[in-house]
């Protein structure tokens, strides 16, 4: 007997079976597969590195003096020295992108047969890598959507905009990176519809199983489809409780699915309340400490006047080529609103390491959290994954690395439930790569505590996500967990 009431195993069901669905209403696996190479071969984009003096509509202008767009919209690139007491740095300088409008990062969905589908884009970036990565139905600036560059809308923005032609399923305003954006958010939103809609090349219908084995891929899917996954309300909004039974007991029941292995053991973190080795009160009273103990003061400074850092006719950079550096970039597509323009994006130097530490404690899988500081955080704190480092493979086995990085890094093969290279969003970033690590150490591992770490839930870290405590970093992150735990978890 199922522990879940109807209406909540309803709720999950309809998730859990698009999320084990490897062959779509529309297309199978193997169709999905071919095109997306198809558009991979089709869609191209070509970007060149260009003097900042050649980037048409933008300038440096102040004072402070800052890189932006004479229209004052899309972004700027403003200079910011930063003081603090929570890091171990008092005092820095650094670039910092600024861009206070809220963007629409949107994916439409609707149920065929049974099955929740998601309408995803191929879409290309000036920063991507492979140009073409699988992105929301509709990814766009406000500057974009209302037309400020004088180009087309993108198509699908009205099921977002008039909600007269959608039910609204998801809608959360997220940050992005406080480490490069200055207090930045995007509406993070999923919609359903009813109506047939008219679907162009560039998109494609797809299961949530079948995103999730893209997403296996190397630099595949984008950033902003990551973070959209990541607030499904997959789990955490369904089922409310469980009996006593261990996770390794018999499989759950889930409507006529059975649920066993390592996708067992997620849907049971994800269940709220669950037997966590914290309570969310408790957890709540640590952030609030860390928040209202510590300080974060931004001062503007001019770009020409940053400590440490370097502008020439070609890059705003750090001279010892650390951290990273904004270049200018010339930009033709024929598959975009515009087919040409011009924009700084910010280069990282080396490969970066986003990860995740699990471990069964209370005998339920837990998630060690992190509180994160970050000048670009509206709340000073926010909390992400265990590890998140730019330039990683500098502070491996270094007296100075940050805690579990090496761990991480090093986990045994046997540990790792996922690794890919993922790139972040291309729109802003020229090809910046992470390397996305889940890692479950054995239960018992001794595993030293840390006062910025916490070990959380699934379901935790679930309901606190919704309400936009998580960082874009963490966000990505479990938006790769995969449910389907290769075909091994799930029975009919």
């Amino acid at each position: 007997m199922s522990p879940f009431s109807d209406a909540d195993a309803k709720a999950a069901d309809g998730y859990l079976r698009s999320a084990i669905a490897t062959d779509g209403h529309h297309r199978t696996m193997a169709e999905v597969e071919a095109w997306f190479a198809g558009q991979r071969r089709e869609l191209h984009m070509a970007v060149r590195q260009v003097p900042f003096a050649e980037l048409s509509g933008w300038a440096f202008s102040g004072p402070p003096v800052s890189l932006s767009h004479a229209s004052g919209k899309f972004f700027s690139v403003e200079g910011i020295r930063v003081h603090t007491d929570a890091g171990p740095l008092p005092t820095w300088d650094q670039p910092i992108l600024h861009q206070p409008e809220v963007g629409i990062l949107g994916i439409i969905t609707c149920v065929f047969g049974g099955v929740r589908h998601f309408l995803m884009q191929a879409k290309v970036e000036p920063g991507n890598i492979d140009a073409v990565q699988l992105s929301p139905t509709v990814q766009a600036t406000r500057s974009n959507y209302t037309r400020v560059h004088g180009g087309s809308a993108p198509p699908y923005l009205e099921y977002f905009r008039d909600r007269s032609r959608s039910r609204v399923l998801v809608d959360e305003l997220q940050s992005e990176q406080g480490a490069r954006y200055l207090q930045k958010q995007n509406r993070n939103m999923i919609v359903e519809v009813d109506e047939e809609l008219a679907v162009g090349e560039r998109f494609c219908w797809m299961t949530l199983a079948q995103i999730k084995q893209l997403l296996k891929r190397d630099n595949a899917v984008n950033m902003d489809t990551r973070t959209v996954l990541a607030c499904l309300p997959l789990l955490g909004r369904g089922p409310q409780a469980l009996d006593s039974r261990e996770i390794d007991g018999p499989p759950l029941l889930i409507g006529d699915l059975q649920l066993g292995g390592f996708a067992r053991e997620l849907l049971t973190s994800a269940v709220d309340g669950h037997r966590p080795l914290h309570p969310l009160r408790e957890l709540m009273q640590w952030l609030t400490d860390l928040r209202a103990t510590h300080e974060l003061r931004i001062e503007r400074q001019s770009l020409t006047e940053l400590s440490g850092w370097t502008v020439t006719d070609t890059s705003i950079s750090h001279p010892a080529g650390r951290h990273f550096s904004v270049i200018g970039v010339d930009v033709e597509s024929g598959v975009r609103e515009v087919r040409r323009w011009q924009q700084p994006l910010v280069a990282h130097h080396g490969l970066g390491l986003n990860g995740f530490l699990l471990q069964r404690r209370n005998g339920v899988l837990h998630f060690l959290v992190r509180a994160c500081m970050y000048p670009g955080n509206r709340q000073l704190f926010e909390l992400g994954s265990t590890v998140s480092r730019s330039n990683a493979d500098a502070h491996l086995d270094t007296p100075g690395a940050p805690p579990f990085l090496n761990l991480i890094h090093h986990a045994p093969a046997e540990w790792v439930r996922y690794h890919a290279i993922q790139s972040e969003e291309g729109g802003r970033f020229y090809q910046y790569q992470n390397r996305y690590r889940i890692v479950e150490a054995p239960e018992g591992w001794p595993i030293e505590d840390s006062p910025r770490h916490r070990w959380m839930t699934l379901g935790q870290i679930e309901q606190l996500l919704h309400h936009g405590y998580f960082n874009v970093e963490a966000r990505n992150l479990l938006a790769c967990l995969d449910l389907c735990d290769g075909g091994q978890g799930w029975r009919h």
